[in-house]
């Protein structure tokens, strides 16, 4: 699932007044210092961090809605910006032309007309440093999953420095499981090659679930048993761990209690709002 859970507001005040919520939970529009800590994220992250102590090329896959931007930004937040400059390409153009102008734009450089100009001066300015003191550039590449074999080859191109002797700034692909489909091209093997850390982020597990749906319920001020214990086993199920299927469970099926003027939330009645979900086919295992 690719939605991300938002409401209108007068929706989250009937909601807030409902339950008595001081903030709606299961919305995205969250800081990175307030997201849930899962043991996935806390992984990666610790990782990354080690990874841009080396530099160069690091990627993290994962399945679609399992928290990769979330990390990023926690990742992202956690950087001490003395020492790491981030430039952030938050979507990707198809042709190289494009993949190109949007790198140069993100730089703040100006637009060239042909392409060999906007490489080499992405290429100088990237790689040109006036003091050793300067914070590193880290190019950040999410939804990377669509970028083409000719736009990584030329990311590839992009970083390499004095026949590959040093890396003057590093590089994070971030996609779905699709990316490393694409990586696996054989015309890929050169950047392949260069990935010098290779994060996976996977879905919750049973636990991460439960401490999850307690997180987000606590930080609206309420009871962490708003959902049952049966009731999140349900929404874990159903979503596969994923949190932001997750999210979209959990608040259909508040807004249904809220309509139906439910204070609690169980297994029942939970299971109900999954099946008629229009974008949920429950299996057999998670009718039962």
């Amino acid at each position: 699932m690719s939605q991300k859970p938002t409401l209108p507001e007068h929706q989250k005040l009937r909601l807030k007044a409902h339950f008595g919520f001081t903030k709606v939970p299961f919305c995205k529009n969250l800081w990175a210092s307030e997201m849930f800590d899962s043991r996935s994220q806390r992984d990666a992250i610790a990782g990354l961090r080690l990874w841009l102590e080396i530099r160069g090329i690091g990627s993290m896959t994962g399945p679609v809605g399992v928290g990769k931007s979330a990390a990023t930004r926690r990742l992202v937040q956690s950087l001490d910006d003395t020492r790491y400059r981030v430039v952030l390409l938050p979507s990707v153009p198809a042709t190289p032309h494009g993949f190109l102008r949007a790198i140069n734009r993100v730089l703040g450089l100006p637009m060239r007309l042909h392409l060999t100009d906007l490489f080499d001066q992405a290429h100088a300015h990237l790689t040109t440093r006036s003091s050793g003191e300067e914070p590193h550039p880290v190019l950040v590449l999410d939804d990377a999953e669509g970028m083409s074999v000719e736009n990584l080859d030329l990311l590839r191109r992009l970083t390499s420095y004095a026949l590959d002797s040093e890396d003057r700034f590093s590089v994070l692909l971030v996609g779905t499981d699709d990316l490393l489909r694409v990586l696996r091209d054989p015309r890929l093997e050169p950047l392949r090659t260069r990935i010098g850390y290779a994060s996976t982020l996977r879905p919750f597990g049973l636990e991460d679930a439960r401490s999850y749906m307690a997180f987000h319920l606590t930080r609206a001020g309420v009871r962490a048993d708003l959902f049952t214990d049966d009731a999140v086993r349900r929404l874990f199920h159903a979503s596969h761990g994923k949190p932001r299927s997750m999210n979209q469970l959990a608040l259909q099926a508040l807004i249904h209690a809220a309509v139906e003027g439910r204070d609690t939330l169980d297994g029942a009645f939970v299971q109900a709002q999954i099946a008629s979900h229009p974008l949920y086919e429950p299996t057999a295992q998670e009718a039962s």
